[in-house]
């Protein structure tokens, strides 16, 4: 019986610890995995395929609000990519920054989300000895699920980038935050 006295106050602390800190700013950090594919046409007018992975990082920072809505922005690498070898070896490198409104919906300790906006993206590409540069500002969205403990919290998440040149440019990752 003592045990679960202690228990079931644990839980409310932390509960109303949680529930104090919800609403305010936050940093994070998060690493993950990208996945990356698309095709190009060699030399010899041949369709190739690329559909890779690499290891991705992310910075961020936000305001969660006291309502359904917040506001995150950060910046993010996709790592390098590479596929192929000698004259047919493609490299891709894809960073930049963005910024997203997030519909967040808490139950107790658990954050349920989805988010979109848009990034900044530049991109730097190599076949062969052709190498070729790239910006722009597309849409992003994604799917993720947390948990926080007062100002400390956890999270996993899916996005997605329309960026221009791959067919398809995705993260997850898992990412730690810290909330005051």
């Amino acid at each position: 019986m003592k045990r679960v006295v202690i228990f079931t106050t644990l839980l409310a602390l932390s509960l109303a610890a949680s529930t104090a800190t919800a609403g305010g700013m936050y940093f994070g950090f998060g690493v993950g995995n990208t996945f990356f594919s698309s095709e190009y046409t060699d030399a010899l007018d041949q369709i190739k395929k690329i559909d890779e992975n690499s290891t991705a990082w992310k910075a961020f920072g936000g305001f969660n609000s006291d309502s359904f809505f917040s506001v995150e922005g950060g910046y993010r690498d996709f790592g390098k990519i590479e596929s192929g070898s000698g004259d047919d070896l493609v490299t891709s490198k894809t960073s930049g920054w963005d910024i997203e409104a997030i519909g967040r919906l808490q139950i107790a300790i658990v954050d349920i989300f989805g988010k979109a906006g848009i990034m900044f993206w530049n991109s730097e590409a190599t076949l062969g000895n052709q190498s070729d540069e790239g910006d722009g500002t597309d849409f992003m969205w994604g799917l993720g699920a947390g948990v926080h403990l007062g100002p400390f919290g956890v999270r996993l998440e899916w996005e997605s980038l329309e960026v221009g040149g791959p067919d398809n440019l995705s993260m997850v990752s898992l990412s730690g935050t810290l909330g005051f």
